[in-house]
C-alpha cells in the first residue's frame, strides 16, 4: 500500500453540519430524516480516478446514538475486481453483495462524540497504492467504525478507475432539461393553490432547473436589492465553508502529475470545482417545455386569484349531484393575489436563458394525447398542438423544434405516432420500453431508432436509456446524497461506455418531467458530462438521424400495456366530454369565434391527472363553475310585471352582455301561457350586444281578454339550443277589446232606450211642481210691497199652474186704484203672516167682488 493521508475535524453540533452549503434547497433536514443519518459522504474527488490520481473522500460522522462514542475510525475499502455488468451496479448498491474486503486508508477522529454531534472528517489515498489492473468500475465502501470495533454507520458507493488497459471510445450525451408542471390552474384566473409561485424563487424547482440548465451567472432569479451586489446565481456555490476537501488537498493533482497523470490533471482540477467555481457552460441542453406551465407563469404576472379550498368545490359538486340541484350554484372561495414579481423575474431569465438553445415542446399542459384519440376526442388533441405552438411563441419569443415530438412518459402507440407525424414530427423523444433492445443484444444499444412512418417514409426514436433516468431520478435531497449520487451517475455512464460494441454510441439523458433535483446534484451532473473523459456532449438537435441498419438492436415500436392502463380512464373523460358540451353551448353565442375555455379543458386533460388526480375532481368543478358565471353573465334583466291598459301596448325587454371580451348573437323567446288570452307580435329575435353592453328588445302586446297572463321568456343559440334559465313576466290586461266596446255599446243603448219614456215624465212632473211654487212666492212678495213684483219672462211659460196664477195677478193689478167695496187688501196679521188667499174654483171660479159689474 502506498501512503495514506487522513485528516479530522472539530467537533461541531449536529444542525450546523447540515447548512446550506451540503443541504439543497428544497429539503428540511429535521423532516427528510437528515440527523438518523450516522455517516454521510459530501465529497468524492475526482469521480474517476487515474494511476496518478489522489482519491480524497470527505464528509461527517455523527452520533446518533444515547451515549459517547470515542476512537472513531473512518475506513475506506474497495475490491480489486470491477463489476462485469450494469446490473451489478444495483446488486452492490442494495447490500446484495459482500463488502469489499481490501482496506485502502483511514482516519481517526479527535475527540469523542457526545450524543447528537458531529465530526468531519477526511479519508485520502494515492490511486497507485490501490494497485487496479484494468479501466472499469470498482466497488467501494466508506464505514465508521467505534472503539468498541461497532459500526458507527457505513455508505456504499462506486470507484470508476480510467487507468489501465486502453479506454473504450467516448459515447456521446445529449441532454434534455424537463421545464414541466403539473396545470396550476383551473379556469383562466383561478389557481389550485399558491405552490406555482414558490417553485419559482431561486430556491424552488423551476428557479433551479431554470438556473442550473442555463449554465450562465448571467441568468439569475436572486432579486436585485438598491445599493447591495446583485446576489450570486444558483448555479454559483455559496462560499460557506464546506467539510469536503481543504484547499491543501484541492491543489494536491497538480503535484501527482506526470505523463499519465497531465491527462489527469486538467480532469480531476475541473472535479475539484464541484465544491467551488464549477464551470459547465459547455454542456448543450435541449429544453422540454410544457406550454401549458409557461401560460401559467405568465398569467401571474398579472392580479389572479387562489381557490382557498379547492377540494370543497368537488365535494360541492358530487353533493348537488346527488340533491339534483345545480353544481355551480355556489362557488368555491377565493383569496385576490397581487402581480407576482417572481413570476415576472422568471420568465425575463427563461426568455434569455432559451434564446440560443435547442427547444421541444409538450402538448399544451401536456395533455394525454394517447388517451384522447382513443376515446374520441381528437379535435382536443389538435387543440393542445396548435396551442401549444402558439403559447411558447408568445411567452417566450421564439419557436419551438416542431418536427421533434415529446410523447407523454416516452411512450407511443401507432395512432400516437401518426397524430405527431401529422403535426409535423420525424424525430420523437422516447423511453426505453416504448422501443426495448433485442433480447440478444449484450450492450446498451445508441439511442438513434428507425422509425417507419409508412410509404417507405422513415423518422428516427431518440431513446432515453432507462438506467441513466432512474439514475437521474435518485432522491438526492439529504445531505451526502447528491455525492453519491453523482458517483452514481459516473459509474453508471462509465459502464455504458465500458461496454464498447464498437461505433460511435449515444445516450440521452433525458429526466422525468417532475424531476425534482437539488441545485447542487443538477450542476454536478452537467459538469460530470463535460469531465469525465468517456462522455462527449452532444446538442440533441445534431445527433445523426439513425442509418441503414442501425435499428436492428431494438425491437419495433410497441406499447406496453403499463401504457395503456396509465391513460386517462374512460369515466374521468367522459366527465370532461360533459364539459365540453357546456363549453360548446357558450361558445355558440359569441361572435368572435372564440374558445375561451379551450385552455381550461386541456389543463383537465393533461396526462399530470394520471398520478396527482386528486386535484382533477376540483378542477374540473372550479371550471364548471367558471364557465357557469360567464353563461350567467349573459342574461335578460328581471323587469316589474306589465299592465296593460288597453286591448294592445308595446314593452321593453332589457337585455345584458356582462363578459369583458366577448360580443353575443342571440335570440330571444317570448311565449304566452294561454296564446288565446294574450298574442306577442312581431320583434327583433336575434340580438347582438357587445362585451359590456345592454339593450333593450321592444315587442308588441295584444290583449284579447281582460286577466293575467305569464310569458315565459328564454335566450338561445341561432340552433335553439337555450343559454339561459327562463324568466316569466305576468301580463295584466284590463282595457276593452274592439268586440268588447261593441257589446258594451249595444247594451247601453237598449238601457237608454227602456228608461228614457220614465226619465222624461219624472222630469215633467219635478218641472211642474217647480213652477207652481215660484208663482206663489211670486204673488206674496208683490203684494207685500204694493207694487208686482217683476219676472223673468222664462217664468211666464205656458203651463197650466203658471196661466192660473198669471189670471189672478191680473185681477188684482185692474183694480188697484179702486178697491172693490166689501173688499180688504191683504193684511199681515197681527202676528206677522199674511192672511190666506181665497182658494180659485176653476179657471171661472168665484173670485173678489168687481164693484164695476
Amino acid at each position: 500500500m502506498g501512503a495514506v493521508v487522513a485528516t479530522t475535524a472539530a467537533v461541531i453540533p449536529a444542525l450546523a453540519a447540515f447548512g446550506p452549503a451540503q443541504a439543497p434547497a428544497d429539503a428540511d433536514p429535521e423532516e427528510d430524516g437528515a440527523q438518523s443519518a450516522p455517516l454521510t459522504i459530501e465529497s468524492i474527488t475526482p469521480k474517476s480516478i487515474g494511476a496518478n490520481s489522489t482519491v480524497r473522500i470527505s464528509g461527517q460522522v455523527t452520533n446518533t446514538t444515547g451515549s459517547e462514542l470515542d476512537e472513531i475510525e473512518v475506513r475506506f475499502s474497495y475490491s480489486a475486481y470491477r463489476f462485469r455488468e450494469r446490473s451489478d451496479l444495483d446488486s452492490f448498491a442494495s447490500g446484495e453483495e459482500a463488502d469489499p474486503g481490501i482496506e485502502a486508508g483511514q482516519a481517526e477522529l479527535d475527540a469523542p462524540l457526545a450524543p447528537g454531534e458531529s465530526a468531519e472528517y477526511t479519508v485520502s489515498t494515492d490511486a497507485a497504492d490501490l494497485e487496479l489492473s484494468s479501466w472499469g468500475v470498482y466497488p467501494m465502501v466508506v464505514e465508521a467504525i467505534d472503539g468498541s470495533g461497532e459500526e458507527v454507520g457505513s455508505q456504499r458507493t462506486f470507484l470508476p478507475y480510467r487507468g489501465g488497459s486502453a479506454a473504450p471510445s467516448p459515447i456521446n450525451i445529449a441532454w434534455v432539461w424537463p421545464l414541466s408542471d403539473r396545470p396550476h390552474r383551473a379556469d383562466d384566473d383561478t389557481y389550485l393553490d399558491s405552490s406555482l409561485q414558490e417553485s419559482l424563487g431561486p430556491e424552488g424547482r423551476l428557479g433551479r432547473l431554470l438556473t442550473v440548465g442555463a449554465q450562465s451567472d448571467a441568468v439569475s432569479l436572486e432579486p436585485e436589492t438598491p445599493g447591495e451586489e446583485t446576489s450570486p446565481s444558483p448555479t454559483q456555490t455559496p462560499s460557506s465553508p464546506e467539510p469536503s476537501v481543504s484547499a491543501e488537498d484541492a491543489s494536491a493533482p497538480a503535484e501527482d502529475a506526470d505523463a499519465e497523470g497531465a491527462e489527469d490533471a486538467p480532469e480531476e482540477s475541473t472535479q475539484a470545482q464541484d465544491e467551488g467555481d464549477g464551470d459547465a457552460s459547455d454542456v448543450p441542453v435541449t429544453w422540454a417545455v410544457d406550454p401549458g406551465l409557461l401560460a401559467d407563469i405568465e398569467r401571474m404576472t398579472g392580479a389572479y386569484n387562489v381557490a382557498e379550498d379547492p377540494r370543497a368545490a368537488a365535494e360541492a359538486e358530487t353533493g348537488a349531484e346527488a340533491e339534483g340541484a345545480d353544481p355551480a350554484e355556489d362557488d368555491a372561495a377565493t383569496s385576490s393575489m397581487d402581480a407576482s414579481p417572481e413570476a415576472q423575474l422568471w420568465l425575463e431569465q427563461s426568455r434569455a436563458a432559451l434564446a440560443e438553445d435547442s427547444v421541444v415542446s409538450t402538448p399544451y399542459a401536456s395533455a394525454d394525447i394517447a388517451a384522447l384519440l382513443r376515446h374520441g376526442l381528437a379535435d382536443d388533441a389538435d387543440a393542445a398542438i396548435s396551442l401549444g405552438r402558439s403559447t411558447v411563441e408568445q411567452v417566450l419569443g421564439r419557436s419551438a423544434d416542431e418536427t421533434v415530438a415529446v410523447p407523454q412518459a416516452g411512450l407511443m402507440n401507432t395512432a400516437t405516432r401518426e397524430f405527431y407525424q401529422r403535426h409535423g414530427a420525424s424525430t420523437f423523444l422516447l423511453r426505453d420500453p416504448a422501443m426495448p433492445a433485442q433480447s440478444q443484444v449484450d450492450h446498451t444499444p445508441t439511442a438513434q431508432a428507425p422509425v417507419a412512418l409508412g410509404k417507405s417514409e422513415q423518422g428516427t426514436a431518440l431513446v432515453a436509456d432507462s438506467g441513466l433516468t432512474e439514475v437521474l431520478s435518485q432522491d438526492a435531497s439529504r445531505p451526502g446524497e447528491a455525492a453519491l449520487a453523482q458517483q452514481r451517475f459516473a459509474a453508471e455512464s462509465a459502464m455504458i461506455a465500458g461496454e464498447d460494441p464498437g461505433g460511435r454510441r449515444t445516450v440521452v439523458a433525458y429526466p422525468p418531467a417532475d424531476w425534482n433535483p437539488g441545485a447542487q446534484y443538477a450542476q454536478g451532473l452537467l459538469e460530470s458530462s463535460k469531465s469525465l473523459p468517456w462522455l462527449e456532449p452532444v446538442d440533441l438537435a445534431d445527433v445523426e438521424p439513425a442509418g441503414p441498419g442501425a435499428g436492428e438492436d431494438r425491437k419495433d415500436l410497441t406499447y406496453p400495456k403499463r401504457g395503456t392502463d396509465s391513460e386517462l380512464g374512460e369515466s374521468y373523460l367522459e366527465s370532461i366530454k360533459d364539459l365540453r358540451g357546456r363549453v360548446r353551448l357558450f361558445n355558440s353565442i359569441l361572435m368572435d369565434d372564440a374558445d375561451p375555455f379551450r385552455p381550461a379543458v386541456l389543463r383537465l386533460e393533461s396526462a399530470a391527472w394520471r398520478r396527482e388526480d386528486e386535484l382533477a375532481a376540483p378542477a374540473r368543478a372550479l371550471v364548471e363553475q367558471a364557465v357557469q358565471r360567464d353563461m350567467d353573465k349573459v342574461r335578460i334583466i328581471p323587469t316589474e310585471p306589465v299592465t296593460l291598459a288597453s286591448d294592445s301596448g308595446t314593452i321593453g325587454i332589457p337585455l345584458a352582455n356582462d363578459l369583458d371580451h366577448h360580443p353575443v348573437r342571440v335570440n330571444l323567446s317570448m311565449l304566452p301561457d294561454n296564446p288565446e288570452r294574450l298574442n306577442v307580435g312581431n320583434y327583433q329575435d336575434t340580438i347582438e350586444i357587445g362585451p359590456g353592453e345592454k339593450t333593450t328588445v321592444y315587442v308588441e302586446l295584444s290583449a284579447r281578454v281582460n286577466g293575467r297572463t305569464m310569458i315565459q321568456m328564454n335566450l338561445h343559440n341561432l340552433s335553439g339550443e337555450p343559454v339561459s334559465e327562463e324568466q316569466y313576466l305576468p301580463v295584466n290586461a284590463t282595457g276593452m277589446g274592439f268586440q268588447a266596446l261593441v257589446i258594451s255599446g249595444l247594451g247601453a243603448l237598449v238601457l237608454v232606450v227602456a228608461l228614457a219614456p220614465r226619465a222624461l215624465r219624472k222630469w215633467a212632473r219635478d218641472r211642474r211642481s217647480g213652477g207652481a211654487a215660484a208663482a206663489v212666492a211670486g204673488a206674496g212678495t208683490g203684494d207685500e210691497d204694493g207694487t208686482a213684483a217683476s219676472a223673468d219672462p222664462a217664468d211666464d211659460a205656458p203651463d197650466e199652474t203658471s196661466a192660473e196664477s198669471a189670471g189672478v195677478q191680473d185681477d188684482e193689478d185692474d183694480s188697484a186704484s179702486d178697491p172693490p167695496t166689501g173688499s180688504t187688501s191683504p193684511e199681515a196679521s197681527s202676528d206677522g203672516e199674511p192672511e190666506a188667499e181665497p182658494e180659485a174654483e176653476g179657471e171661472d171660479g168665484p173670485g173678489p167682488t168687481d164693484t164695476r159689474r
